[in-house]
């Protein structure tokens, strides 16, 4: 089996770039809800209280209000998306949102293209003062 945890489950709070302290929380999270299914015989059960534990714990609590920014920005652009994301942030401490929750436009799987699609990266060689080259 498997999980999807920390910033492979989306555990990142987009405006204040917060992806390490949910990603250890929700791995420590995950580690105990096994834990206590290995202990109990249950090895092979899918382990469902860890979405309700996840979401009751501080990584719901700090993502819920968070939840529109980034539909906000995507769908209304870097500014005027930024600025209605501060405003839901800002009602969310009230208590409310004006935006209930959003929905991203399509999943993330949607957005790649292949690679043979793409424009290749350039990189420049290392200079040896400001990038190295450490595998030669």
């Amino acid at each position: 089996g498997g999980a999807l945890i920390g910033c492979s489950a989306g555990f990142v709070n987009v405006p204040r770039i917060k992806g390490s302290h949910n990603a250890m929380l929700s791995g420590m999270l995950a580690a105990e809800k096994l834990a206590e299914a290995i202990a109990a015989g249950r090895a092979q059960d899918e382990l469902a209280e860890y979405e309700n534990e996840w979401r009751a714990s501080d990584i719901g609590t700090d993502l819920k209000k968070v939840r529109n920014v980034k539909p906000l920005w995507s769908r209304f652009g870097t500014y005027l998306g930024i600025a209605l994301g501060g405003l839901d942030m800002w009602t969310n401490t009230l208590g409310f949102s004006l935006f209930g929750t959003q929905r991203h436009g399509k999943p993330d799987h949607a957005t790649l293209k292949p690679a043979s699609e793409c424009k290749p990266i350039v990189y420049p060689k290392p200079d040896g003062k400001l990038t190295f080259d450490r595998l030669s």
